[in-house]
């Protein structure tokens, strides 16, 4: 077992309730002696080859309601590793809302990466209404903490699509420089909506490329040309829950991701549950040596080529000529599917339009 990315899910609670969440609220938290435990437990087997970074993230919910478990597992995993045999970054996903001067300072000392969910110019619209000028106003504040990473995750759903471009361009313009956007798949896209996405991922990839013209720099990371290389290389996408990942829950269970968690959180009588559970801390602890490698068996199978997409004529992706290069989340598939590893047309056709912008836009910038 080597672990390149352990979260702790230190509450299932939120003071948003945005309209595409796929999450469950619930008021747990993470206690003490299940972060101790996992501390513990899991430090021998994060990867020690100093050339490769151990990510440590901290989700939830709002992770930030839950800040003092935040603060314990930082201050013990630091502890721990205070020879620097490993190079460790803290990840937190946060809303922003409930930063203060005292948490930044925290997170500046320790070089935190926030990873801020912000979705620009339709964040009044998809997250929590009145929430956009104090987001403004969160993005300056964390700039001026020198050792904070900021990077800026945004969703897109057919209601907010048409403001795509437009809030990526705000975005920017705000000094954004690693910027995200995920398109929901909780809704029903209608044949205009993926022609609005297409048109403005268009808009979007015009505007990057004379940004790069002037910068030479490409802050959306879905258009940065690292992604070249995987299409080249003819790479397939292989989720690396369970093998590289593993995930602790509030009530102290182990599933491969944190996205699992909250998959199985309503279907625990779903057969594939206990495919893919690796069972509470304790027992997960005590039978490690026989449980791991029974139930990294079946994350293995979570490779694209062995993906399918269903509509009335189940079509096997390994026949697809866009195989190499397309990276569908099994969760987000099982979402919008109701199975792991079953792909619905929409997304399918989701993922189609931004390989094809993505393609464009990298012809675009040959012609210069």
């Amino acid at each position: 077992m080597e672990i390149s990315n352990l979260t702790f899910i230190v509450t299932d609670d939120c003071n948003f309730n945005c309209s595409y969440c796929f999450q469950k609220k619930e008021k747990k938290t993470i206690n003490n002696t299940s972060i101790e435990t996992v501390v513990d437990f899991f430090y021998p087997y994060l990867k020690s080859d100093n050339d490769d970074k151990i990510y440590i993230n901290f989700y939830g919910g709002e992770p930030l309601l839950a800040y003092e478990k935040i603060k314990h597992a930082t201050l013990l995993l630091q502890d721990k590793n205070k020879a620097g045999n490993k190079k460790i970054e803290f990840v937190i996903t946060t809303n922003g809302s409930l930063l203060t001067d005292e948490t930044l300072d925290f997170f500046n000392h320790h070089k935190f990466v926030i990873m801020l969910s912000f979705d620009g110019l339709t964040q009044d619209k998809g997250r929590k209404k009145g929430t956009l000028d104090p987001m403004i106003q969160v993005m300056k504040q964390i700039q001026g903490y020198p050792q904070i990473n900021l990077e800026i995750n945004s969703v897109f759903s057919p209601q907010t699509v048409s403001d795509l471009s437009e809030s990526m361009r705000f975005i920017i313009e705000l000094n954004g420089s690693e910027i995200t956007f995920n398109l929901s798949t909780m809704e029903e896209w209608s044949s205009s909506d993926l022609e609005t996405l297409k048109e403005e991922l268009e808009r979007l990839a015009d505007f990057l490329v004379l940004f790069y013209k002037i910068t030479g720099t490409i802050p959306v990371k879905n258009f940065q040309v690292t992604r070249e290389k995987k299409e080249r290389n003819k790479s397939l996408f292989h989720c690396s829950a369970g093998r590289h990942q593993m995930a602790v829950t509030p009530e102290g269970k182990l599933w491969g991701c944190f996205l699992f968690h909250d998959y199985f959180k309503t279907r625990e009588k779903d057969p594939q549950y206990q495919d893919y559970y690796f069972g509470t801390l304790t027992d997960f602890i005590a039978n490690h040596e026989t449980r791991y490698p029974e139930v990294l068996v079946n994350y293995s199978e979570l490779r694209q080529d062995f993906f399918r997409v269903g509509g009335k004529k189940t079509n096997f992706c390994f026949l697809c000529e866009d195989l190499e290069g397309c990276m569908v989340c099994p969760i987000n598939a099982g979402y919008s599917s109701g199975s792991l590893g079953k792909i619905s047309c929409q997304q399918c056709k989701l993922m189609k339009i931004q390989r094809n912008a993505h393609r464009t836009f990298r012809q675009k910038l040959q012609e210069f």
